[in-house]
C-alpha cells in the first residue's frame, strides 16, 4: 500500500448519485470504495480499513438495510474507528436526524444535489493537509 493512498468508503444506494460523488471524489485525488447500502458498507469498512487506507466515510442517510444514521452508529461503536471522518449525505435535513448524527459524532453533512463545490468543500475541510489536485477554472 503507497502512503499517499487515501481510499474513502462510499455508501450511496442510488447509482447515479453514487456514480456522481466516486466521479468527484476520484477528481480530488481519493481512490472510492462503493457500497449500495450500509451493511455492505460496514463489511467494506471492516474488509478493507488497513489494507486500502481508509481515511473518511461518506454515507447517504436514507438507504434501505441499513440507513446512514445506524451505519454511523455500528462505526462509532467500534473503538479503531471513533475519530474515522464520516459524513452524512442528504436531501432532507430532519431534526430528528440531525440531533442523532450529532450525538453520534457526525463530522458533517453534504446537501444534495450533491456538486463538486460541495464536496470539495467538506474534504478539505476534513483533510487541510490532504495535497488536492489543481483544478482547471
Amino acid at each position: 500500500m503507497s502512503e499517499d493512498k487515501k481510499s474513502v468508503i462510499l455508501a450511496e444506494d442510488s447509482p447515479t448519485n453514487r456514480t456522481v460523488i466516486k466521479h468527484l471524489l476520484l477528481k480530488l485525488g481519493f481512490s472510492v470504495i462503493e457500497c449500495e447500502t450500509g451493511k455492505i458498507a460496514w463489511q467494506a469498512l471492516q474488509a478493507e480499513y488497513e489494507k486500502e487506507n481508509v481515511v473518511a466515510v461518506i454515507s447517504d442517510i436514507m438507504m434501505p438495510d441499513m440507513d446512514g444514521i445506524d451505519f454511523l452508529e455500528m462505526v462509532r461503536d467500534e473503538e479503531k474507528y471513533k475519530s474515522l471522518p464520516f459524513v452524512l449525505v442528504t436531501a432532507v435535513m430532519e431534526k430528528e436526524q440531525v440531533v442523532s448524527a450529532k450525538k453520534l459524532g457526525v463530522n458533517g453533512y453534504i446537501l444534495k444535489p450533491v456538486t463538486f463545490q460541495r464536496i470539495s468543500a467538506k474534504m478539505k475541510e476534513l483533510f487541510p493537509e490532504h495535497k488536492f489536485p489543481r483544478m482547471a477554472a
